[in-house]
């Protein structure tokens, strides 16, 4: 039995139900690992005043409603990103098993399940690696590790570019942005692309190949220095704050023990905002909506994006 022999609507809530509850995941991920909390236990609370969440409270999406963003329990409000988070890896999901209905229904029931499965997955750890990086400037290694690996299984037990695709696409997916590390590191001496975006690149080469390594590459940066220059005109703040000359943080609200009176502050002229190109913003969200546009467009993105770079 085929794909396409089953009703289309069955796919369809499958992949929205299946994409909203791994977007509930999501924000687990999204809010312990940069506080390096187990993303298992405890199992959902309330940060506020440790409440576990009831079971009928944990609904994807429309949990979030019908408690009108408040904690059942203390009230503390509960942010609205909770429910955005949800519905996008829902859509994001629903939208991967309609491309692949239209490009793929032919394949086995079972084979079309597998591919849907792996598609996800990588979209799953892009979206989550983005929002991660927005809010620290860190690619977690069981993300991109993570998904190298699948995507070279993947290519062995499943349709599609082939063992020798996704091992070159690994390939240049990690050593086009290694070469921008070393140059800007070892000769520039300052900070360009880094190893966690070589890594995310080297990803999404294992599972769409070398052509999608150069669209995502090209297309994200693109689309980064026009959210830079959106950020410049608007005051809109992409990287977050984070001071890399103190490493030795200490509660907020709480002194130090070697603190001292600080002398009074002259008057200073402001600071000047930096140039352009170093401007410091998270790389990853960039080269992951790259990725995105090309799984979900596919060569005629890269067709499209190539005629425009010859000016036909």
């Amino acid at each position: 039995m085929t794909a396409e022999e089953l009703p289309a609507w069955f796919f369809r809530v499958l992949a929205f139900v299946m994409g909203a509850t791994w977007g509930s995941f999501a924000n687990v991920v999204i809010y312990r690992w940069p506080r390096e909390l187990s993303v298992v236990r405890p199992a959902s609370h309330c940060p506020h005043c440790d409440k576990p969440v009831r079971p009928y409270d944990n609904v994807p999406i429309l949990a979030w409603f019908w408690l009108r963003g408040k904690c059942r329990d203390c009230k503390a409000p509960i942010a609205p990103r909770y429910a955005f988070v949800e519905a996008l890896y829902a859509v994001a999901s629903l939208a991967v098993v309609e491309l692949l209905l239209r490009t793929q229904g032919e394949l086995a029931f079972p084979v079309f399940l597998a591919v849907f499965f792996v598609r996800f997955a990588f979209l799953w750890g892009l979206l989550t690696a983005s929002f991660i990086d927005l809010d620290t400037m860190l690619i977690p290694d069981f993300i991109s590790l993570g998904g190298t690996a699948l995507g070279l299984v993947a290519s062995v037990l499943l349709p599609g570019i082939g063992w020798r695709g996704s091992l070159g696409g690994a390939a240049a997916g990690f050593g086009i942005p290694f070469a921008f590390y070393f140059v800007w590191s070892r000769f520039l001496k300052r900070e360009g692309m880094g190893l966690g975006d070589a890594k995310l690149l080297a990803m999404v080469g294992a599972l769409l190949g070398p052509h999608a390594v150069l669209f995502s590459l090209c297309a994200g940066s693109m689309q980064g220095i026009i959210a830079t220059v959106v950020s410049k005109v608007t005051g809109w703040q992409l990287a977050p704050d984070i001071d890399d000359e103190d490493d030795d943080e200490v509660e907020a609200g709480a002194p130090r023990a070697d603190a001292v009176e600080p002398a009074p502050a002259l008057p200073t002229e402001p600071e000047a905002a930096p140039p352009l190109m170093r401007t410091r913003i998270p790389f990853g969200p960039f080269l992951a909506l790259g990725a995105i546009e090309y799984l979900l467009g596919g060569d005629r993105l890269m067709q499209a994006y190539l005629t425009f770079l010859r000016g036909e």
